[in-house]
């Protein structure tokens, strides 16, 4: 009788949560929703992030505020999600950098440490940059280069993050060794490679078009099996004659765990509208960086991949100088 009225009790307060979260996302927003970026202002993230929100508000009924939050790789941003008890009020924007993080041991949650959304902005451009006075012209000059100093190449990295398991990647792959310094984010890694602190730098190609028309820069090519929509002028590593890729960064919603699935659904009918929107795609390859849509099960899957080609990497994550 007692185990009855146990089953009957746990059954009555499974049913009641169940309950309370369909209501909950039945209310759901009534009140301005936070898209979090962990990343530093005027960078991709930021203003990829800035263009989603205009569209998504429109559909959502609500404000959708981008908050900054930068620090620690982009850790110190997807924790404020991570561990944000409002059930979908506080919505991650950001991309492989969790697996990174996760690998470098800087988070203690991956990708799966969060209810995945659809993926919104890709971009398959993070190239490797040189300076226009350097001499350098393609990849081949670069990795030739390299392997005639071994070790003595600057490299302009952010511990942690895509760009330093890139990094890991080519030294692996390729047999040279650079000399990985952590010189923080996008605007620090410009920073470096023009007052000549580093030798190459990874970047993706929005925010560097000036730099490449002023010959500041030169860029090597990217890391894609086919040129990037976004930058159809550069050649691949491949067409060089250098047999390296690297999956493009992928923009993805993530959602704490406490957050109704209802919730997570109307994120995804939102984004799915949104990345069809013509405006839109329009706004973000203005940007330099390609529209998308995958859906949570797609980006889930896509996530889960690059986890299992980076872990073989990370035993490698302590090669990275401060600057």
């Amino acid at each position: 009788m007692k185990k009855t009225t146990f089953l009957r009790a746990t059954l009555a307060a499974v049913v009641g949560l169940a309950l309370q979260g369909a209501a909950q996302a039945a209310d759901y927003p009534s009140r301005p929703v936070e898209l979090v970026v962990p990343a530093a202002a005027t960078g991709a993230s930021d203003l990829s992030a800035r263009v989603f929100a205009k569209y998504a508000e429109k559909l959502l009924g609500k404000p959708v505020v981008v908050v900054r939050i930068n620090g620690e790789g982009g850790y110190k941003g997807s924790r404020s999600v991570h561990e944000d008890p409002s059930k979908g009020y506080r919505v991650l924007y950001t991309h492989q950098g969790l697996v990174a993080n996760y690998l470098t041991r800087m988070a203690p949650y991956s990708y799966d440490g969060f209810k995945i959304g659809p993926s919104v902005v890709e971009d398959a451009t993070l190239g490797l940059y040189v300076s226009g006075k350097s001499g350098i012209t393609s990849i081949g000059d670069l990795l030739a280069r390299a392997r005639a100093k071994p070790g003595k190449l600057k490299a302009a990295t952010e511990y942690g993050t895509i760009s330093h398991f890139m990094f890991l990647k080519l030294q692996k792959e390729q047999d040279v060794t650079f000399r990985l310094m952590d010189t923080g984010g996008d605007a620090a890694r410009l920073a470096a490679l023009i007052g000549g602190t580093v030798d190459v730098m990874a970047k993706v190609y929005s925010g560097t078009q000036e730099y490449l028309q002023s010959g500041d820069f030169v860029l090597l090519g990217e890391p894609t099996g086919t040129r990037a929509p976004n930058a159809p002028h550069v050649p691949t590593y491949r067409e060089q004659g250098v047999d390296f890729t690297f999956p493009p960064y992928l923009w993805t919603l993530f959602f704490s765990q406490n957050t109704p699935q209802a919730v997570v659904d109307t994120w995804t009918g939102i984004a799915r509208e949104v990345t069809a929107n013509p405006a839109y795609r329009k706004e973000i390859e203005a940007l330099g960086m390609a529209w998308t849509y995958r859906s949570p099960e797609e980006s889930t899957a896509a996530y889960a991949d690059t986890q299992k080609a980076w872990a073989a990497l990370a035993a490698g994550t302590a090669a990275v100088a401060r600057q």
